[in-house]
Parts: C-alpha cells; structure tokens; sequence
C-alpha cells in the first residue's frame, strides 16, 4: 500500500538533519575562533612584564602581541589600550558576520587597596572600634 513513504523521508528529513548537522559544525567553528582569539587576549593580558608597567609601556607591549596567529577560517583584528590601570584588548572576528571579542584586566590596583583597608582598619583599631 504506502510504498511512497520513503521518498517523503529522504526528500523532506534527510535535508532537515543534514542541515542541521551543518549548522552545528558551523557553530562550533565559530565558538573555537572566538575562544581561540579571548584566549590570546588574556594571555597577553596576563603575562605582561613588570618592566614594562614599571615603565608605563604597557600599550606598547600589548600592540606588539599577534592575537591572530591561530585563527583558521575567519579574518580577526584586535586593538589594545592602556589607561588609568586598565588594560584592553578589544577584537573583531569576522567569520559569518562580525563577532566582538573583549577582554580587559585592572593592573597594580589591588595593593593600593589592600594599603587603603590595611590603612583605615589601623585607625579604627586606633580609635578603639571593631
């Protein structure tokens, strides 16, 4: 009776599941160069000599690094700045449309912190409170 139930399937779910096989994949692509890039990003944000925020060259360490040297597929540019002690790498990747990849690290700004609490508890212990 129903010998035309085969056509149907191979006409109509093979091409819905081979979609969405190839969705995926592109997905994964996508979410391996994003991880790929983030991950250089705080490398280099990280990994910064104490020399160079001795000397306040922190951008120009950080402009020097290749953020892309693993990207495969898609094309990505970062730019990076430095002020107020806060470093940042901010990154495009274009790969199926353009994707923002930020990252960013707050440098030498918690032991002045941890001065100021160490500071302020030395005073109230001064003044007799707890």
């Amino acid at each position: 009776m129903n010998k035309g139930y085969m056509t149907v399937e191979a006409s109509i779910v093979v091409p819905v599941v081979l979609f969405g096989v190839f969705m995926c994949l592109f997905g994964l692509m996508l979410i391996y160069e994003k991880g790929y890039v983030l991950g250089n990003e705080y490398e280099a944000l990280y990994t910064i000599p104490f020399s160079h925020i001795r000397d306040n060259s922190v951008d120009a360490y950080l402009s020097n690094k290749n953020y892309t040297y693993g990207v495969v597929l898609g094309e990505a540019s970062v730019e990076t700045g430095y002020s107020w002690h806060k470093a940042k790498c901010q990154g495009v990747l274009k790969l199926y449309g353009d994707s923002e990849i930020n990252a960013d690290r707050e440098i030498d700004v918690l032991v002045e912190r941890l001065r100021r609490w160490q500071f302020y508890d030395d005073i109230a212990e001064d003044q007799g409170h707890e």
